[in-house]
C-alpha cells in the first residue's frame, strides 16, 4: 500500500479514538511583545494534562500512539512497554535485558517508530545498542495480538560500529527514528565523540589513540554514519532501499548513501511534517560558557528545519556558522578559524570525501544567556527537544483534536528550561515568524519528547530526574501525558495517595482522593475500583480496603463532574511483598567533592523480607550504585557499580570554565519478591557540592542580580549586592570542610560578607570584609576558616555596608572555593605551597613556589596558580604583581593523571 494511503486510513481510524483519562488544565499565557511576535489564535486555547504513567518509569525516551489508541514506548534500559489508555494498563512487550556494564553513558534502547500499517502488521522499528559488540542497531521487530514481541521477528535493517569504552564517546548517541509521509525511515545518530577533554569547545583532537575525541572522523565524515540523519526507505521483506535525492548518489566513492543531513552533535529528537516532509531536529552543541578567540565560540544549540539535504557544519561550525578555531591538540596551538562556506576535513581519522558541503544556517540558535535574536527562549541550560508539527485534520471527529489555529506549527521544548513552545512558520520562505508560549503555566521536570497522536492530541514524555541504571533506579517524578484541546470546558483531574503502597496480606490501605479537583468549579463523584477489575467498590472520597489476596493490584480512581466529564489515575498497590527501604549511609547529601575526586560509599538496605545489609542477610551483588555528572537543572550517566559498599570515581568529564557541575550519586535495590508477587524496588538519590563553585549557581538569593563580565571567572557574576542582600546554596554538609574563599569583586562602599548557616540571620561562621574599590573591576579573594558544622544545611552568604541602601556597596561575588577534602577520600595530589620572605606591597612582586606529591601510580600532570585577584598562571613557581591592596588568597592547583586535582593556598595581605 502507498504511503498515502497509509496515512488516510489513519485518519479514519482515528476519528473513532475519542479517548477520555484522567486531566489536569492548562491555560496558555498572552504572548508578550517579543522578536517574533505570535499571530492570534482565534480560540483562547484551553488544554487539559492527562496523566498516562507516572511511576515506575526509567528513562522513557521515546514514544509513538498506535491507531487504535495504544501508546507504545520505550525505556532505554530496554522495554518496549504498550499501554491501554483506557484502563492505563500497561504491559511490556519485550525487553532487551541490558546488563548493568553495558547501562553507562547513553547507550541503551534509543529510538522507536511505528509502521505506518502497525495496526495490520505489528511492525516496530528500533534503535538499540548490541550487547556483544560495539555498534547500534536498526531493526524491525513485529509485535503480535497479544501486544508482545518476539526477539526471533527481528529484521536487520542496518547496523554501524560506535566508540564504545572509549573515554566517554557513548555520550551523545542521539537515536530518535521518524517516519516520514512518503513511508521512508529517519534516524538520527550522534558524533559518538567525548564531549568532556575540549574546555567546552569543539573535538578535533587528531593525535594518535584519540579517534574516539574527534567528531571529523564522525559528524564530518561523509563515508561514516554518525553524527548524521539518515533517510531510508524499509521493504517488506526487512531490507531497505535509499530514496532518491539524499545528500550523496549511491556510488560516490568515499560516502554513504543513506546521509540526509550531516554535521550534527547530538541531534537528539527528530520528527517529519507530515505536511509538508521537512524534517525538523533539536541538536545540541558544546558547553563553553564564553567565545576564545583561540578555540572558538561560546556553546550554542539549534532548531533546525531541512527541507532538503544538506551540511550542517559540526565540528567546524555551529549556530549561524560560527566557525571554530582549528586547534592543535598535540602543541597546544591556534590555528585559523574553519571556512563555513568551503570546509575541509584533513583528519587522519577520516574515511570519507576532504572537501565537504557547506554549512547550513539552523532556523533557531541560542546559548546560555537571553539571544538577542531570539529572547523569547530566556536564558539557563541549552537543551533543545524538537517536537512535531501539527496538522489539523477537518475530517477528524474528535473533540479533543487540537484547533485549527495550530496548524503547520512547530511544537518544541527545553529540557534545561521546562517549557514547551509554538514556531509559526512562514512555509513558501521557510522563515520563522512567531515563537509563542504553550502550557506556560504548567510544571515539567524535564520535557523530552513529543509526538502527536491520530486523535490529534500531543503526547508527550517528562524525563524527570535521576536514571534508570539497573535493578531498583527509576526517574523521580518522570511521566507521559496527553494533552488535549478542552473545547467544551476542562475535564475534572483526578489525584489520590495511598498511605502505603506494599505489605504483607492482608494489607489495609487507606486511600484519599480529597484533593481531585474539578478545575472549573463543578462539584465531582468518586467511584474506586481497588483492582481495576471494572469493578465499583466504593463511591467515598477516602475509602479504606484490605487486600486479602497476595499479588500487585491497580487501584483506580475515576472522578466524574455534573457535565459527565471524567478523569482517571491508578496507583499500583502491592500485598504480599513489602517495597525495600534504600538510603545511602555514605557520603551525605550535600557533601562536597570534586570532579575527579574518589569518594567512599555504604549503601543501607532493609527489606522486611529479604533481610537488611546490617543484618548481613542483602545480597549486595543486587546492590547498584550509579554516578551521574549534574549540569544545570539535569544529569548526564556516567558509571555503574554493584556492592552495598566500595568507592566510586566521579569523572571529572570537563566541560570547560564555568560551568554549572556537580556530582549525583543513585543506589537502587530490587528485592526477590515472593510466591505469586513480583519484586519491588527502593532508591536512593544524593546531589554533592563542588568545593570550585561559581557564586552565580546559588539555589536561592534576595536582591542581586546575575549580568555578563568579561573579567569574570565563566562569563558571569553576581552583582549589586548591597546591605542585607543575600545568596543561598544548598543542600550543603560542611563536614570535611575547614576554609571559604570569596572571590568578590570590590565595590563603591566598604563592605562585610557573612556567612551563616540555616536561614539569613542564622548562626554565623564567620565574615570577610570587603574595602571600597578605588577603580573598577578589582578582585579581592579574602578567606575564612570555618568551625566543625555537622549535618545537612543552607549556607548564606550576607551582605552587610554601613552606607544607606542609596549608596550602597553595589559588591560582586564571582565564585566561591571550599578547602577540605570533603567526603572524599585521599586519592589527591598532596600540595604545599608558600610565598617568599617579606611583606607584600601594591605594586611589588612576590614569589610564590609549590610542589606536589601524585597518588601511587599517578604524576602530576599540571600546576597552576589562581592569584586571587582575576589572574591565572601555569607552573609551579611564578612571581606576580599585585597592583591593589587588599586580602587575597593564592591557590596552588595540582593535577594528577586521572584528572584529580587539589589544592593549597597562601594568604597574602598587600599593604599600599
Amino acid at each position: 500500500m502507498s504511503a498515502p494511503h497509509r496515512r488516510a486510513r489513519r485518519r479514519v481510524l482515528a476519528a473513532t479514538t475519542g479517548l477520555v483519562v484522567a486531566v489536569g488544565a492548562l491555560v496558555p499565557a498572552t504572548t508578550a511583545a517579543t522578536a517574533h511576535p505570535g499571530s492570534d489564535h482565534a480560540e483562547t486555547a484551553t488544554f487539559d494534562k492527562v496523566p498516562l504513567v507516572t511511576e515506575g518509569l526509567a528513562d522513557p525516551f521515546e514514544l509513538d500512539v498506535a491507531d487504535d489508541g495504544r501508546v507504545v514506548y520505550i525505556q532505554r534500559t530496554g522495554q518496549v512497554v504498550v499501554l491501554d489508555q483506557e484502563t492505563l494498563r500497561q504491559s511490556t512487550a519485550l525487553d532487551l535485558d541490558y546488563s548493568l556494564d553495558l547501562l553507562q553513558q547513553s547507550d541503551g534502547l534509543l529510538g522507536l517508530t511505528l509502521d505506518d500499517d502497525f495496526t495490520e502488521n505489528g511492525w516496530l522499528y528500533l534503535l538499540w545498542s548490541d550487547p556483544d559488540v560495539a555498534r547500534m542497531n536498526l531493526s524491525r521487530f513485529t509485535m503480535g495480538p497479544d501486544d508482545t514481541i518476539d526477539p526471533a521477528s527481528e529484521k536487520r535493517l542496518l547496523d554501524f560500529t560506535i566508540w564504545r569504552g572509549e573515554g566517554r564517546a557513548n555520550s551523545h548517541m542521539a537515536g530518535s527514528l521518524a517516519m516520514g509521509p512518503d513511508g521512508d525511515l529517519y534516524v538520527a545518530t550522534g558524533d559518538n565523540s567525548d564531549p568532556f577533554d575540549q574546555a567546552g569547545y569543539t573535538p578535533i583532537d587528531e593525535r594518535e589513540g584519540r579517534r574516539a575525541w574527534d567528531a571529523q572522523g564522525t559528524s564530518a565524515n561523509t563515508n561514516d554514519l554518525r553524527g548524521k540523519v539518515l533517510r531510508i526507505t524499509p521493504q517488506d521483506d526487512g531490507t531497505y532501499t535509499v530514496p532518491e535525492g539524499n545528500l550523496f548518489a549511491p556510488g560516490t566513492e568515499g560516502t554513504r548513501p543513506e546521509i540526509y543531513g550531516m554535521g550534527f552533535r547530538n541531534p537528539f529528537r527528530i520528527t517529519v511534517d507530515p505536511g509538508t516532509g521537512a524534517v525538523l531536529i533539536g541538536d545540541y552543541g558544546p558547553d563553553a560558557r564564553v567565545a576564545d578567540p583561540l578555540r572558538g565560540p561560546e556553546g550554542q544549540v539549534e532548531f533546525i528545519r531541512m527541507t532538503e539535504p544538506g551540511n550542517h557544519g559540526w565540528p567546524y561550525c555551529h549556530a549561524d556558522n560560527q566557525p571554530y578555531i582549528d586547534y592543535d591538540f598535540a602543541t597546544g596551538v591556534s590555528g585559523e578559524p574553519f571556512d563555513c562556506a568551503h570546509p575541509v576535513n584533513e583528519s587522519p581519522n577520516n574515511t570519507g570525501l576532504r572537501e565537504l558541503p557547506p554549512s547550513q544556517e539552523p532556523l533557531v540558535w541560542y546559548g546560555y544567556g537571553v539571544s538577542e535574536e531570539f529572547p523569547e527562549l530566556g536564558s539557563g541550560g541549552a537543551a533543545p527537544m524538537g517536537g512535531p508539527v501539527y496538522r489539523f485534520d477537518p475530517e477528524l471527529d474528535v473533540k479533543t483534536k487540537f484547533p485549527e489555529s495550530f496548524d503547520g506549527h512547530w511544537f518544541v521544548s527545553e529540557y534545561a528550561r521546562n517549557f514547551y513552545k509554538v514556531l509559526s512558520l512562514d512555509e513558501t520562505t521557510g522563515e520563522l515568524a512567531s515563537i509563542e508560549p504553550f502550557l506556560e503555566g504548567e510544571t515539567f521536570v524535564a520535557p523530552f519528547e513529543a509526538e502527536f497522536g491520530p486523535d490529534g492530541s500531543l503526547y508527550v514524555i517528562d524525563f524527570g530526574l535521576g536514571r534508570g541504571a539497573g535493578r531498583g533506579s527509576t526517574n523521580t517524578d518522570a511521566g507521559i501525558y496527553r494533552i488535549d484541546y478542552a473545547a467544551d470546558g476542562r475535564r475534572p483531574i483526578s489525584r489520590f495517595t495511598a498511605d502505603v503502597d506494599s505489605g504483607p496480606e492482608p494489607l489495609t490501605v487507606a486511600f484519599d482522593g480529597g484533593t481531585s479537583e474539578s478545575p472549573d468549579g463543578l462539584d465531582i463523584t468518586y467511584e474506586w475500583d481497588f483492582e481495576n477489575d471494572g469493578v465499583v467498590d466504593s463511591t467515598q472520597a477516602t475509602p479504606t480496603h484490605t487486600y486479602t489476596e497476595r499479588g500487585q493490584f491497580s487501584a483506580r480512581l475515576t472522578v466524574t463532574d455534573s457535565e459527565g466529564f471524567t478523569g482517571v489515575s491508578v496507583q499500583k498497590i502491592t500485598a504480599g511483598n513489602t517495597r525495600p527501604d534504600v538510603s545511602f549511609g555514605a557520603p551525605f547529601h550535600g557533601g562536597f567533592a570534586e570532579l575527579g575526586d574518589t569518594v567512599d560509599y555504604a549503601v543501607d538496605v532493609d527489606d522486611p523480607e529479604d533481610g537488611s545489609t546490617g543484618a548481613g542477610t542483602i545480597d549486595c551483588e543486587l546492590v547498584t550504585v550509579n554516578t551521574q555528572l549534574g549540569h544545570d537543572t539535569h544529569a548526564h550517566p556516567l558509571d555503574n557499580y554493584t556492592g552495598c559498599s566500595g568507592s566510586v570515581f566521579l569523572d571529572p568529564a570537563d566541560h570547560g570554565v564555568g560551568q554549572n557541575v556537580y556530582p549525583v550519586l543513585g543506589a537502587g535495590y530490587e528485592d526477590l519478591g515472593a510466591d505469586g508477587v513480583p519484586a519491588l524496588a527502593g532508591q536512593d538519590v544524593i546531589h554533592l557540592q563542588v568545593r570550585d563553585k561559581e557564586a552565580e549557581f546559588y539555589a536561592d538569593s534576595s536582591g542581586v542580580t546575575v549580568a555578563d563580565g568579561t573579567e569574570a571567572r565563566g562569563g558571569r557574576l553576581v552583582t549589586d549586592a548591597d546591605h542585607g542582600d543575600w545568596i543561598a546554596f544548598g543542600p550543603v554538609d560542611l563536614r570535611g570542610i575547614d576554609a571559604l574563599t570569596v572571590g568578590a569583586v570590590r565595590g563603591a562602599a566598604d563592605a562585610t560578607v557573612e556567612v551563616r548557616v540555616g536561614s539569613p540571620t542564622g548562626r554565623k561562621l564567620g565574615q570577610v570584609r570587603v574595602d571600597a574599590a578605588t577603580a573598577a573591576g578589582q578582585v579581592v579573594s579574602p578567606s575564612i576558616d570555618l568551625p566543625d558544622q555537622q549535618g545537612e544545611t543552607t549556607l548564606y552568604l550576607v551582605v552587610r555596608s554601613k552606607q544607606e541602601p542609596a549608596d550602597g556597596a553595589n559588591l560582586g561575588l564571582d565564585w566561591l572555593v571550599f578547602h577540605g577534602r570533603g567526603v572524599a577520600d585521599a586519592t589527591a595530589p598532596v600540595v604545599t605551597a608558600e610565598a617568599g620572605r617579606g611583606g607584600v606591597r601594591a605594586g611589588g612582586p612576590v614569589d610564590l613556589s609549590g610542589s606536589a606529591v601524585a597518588p601511587e601510580g599517578r604524576e602530576i600532570v599540571a600546576y597552576q596558580w589562581d592569584l586571587g585577584d582575576g589572574t591565572t598562571a601555569d607552573g609551579a613557581s611564578v612571581t606576580h604583581v599585585y597592583e591593589e591592596p587588599g586580602r587575597y588568597t593564592a591557590r596552588l592547583i595540582a593535577t594528577d593523571s586521572e584528572g584529580t586535582r587539589d589544592w593549597t593556598t597562601v594568604r597574602l595581605t598587600v599593604r599600599g
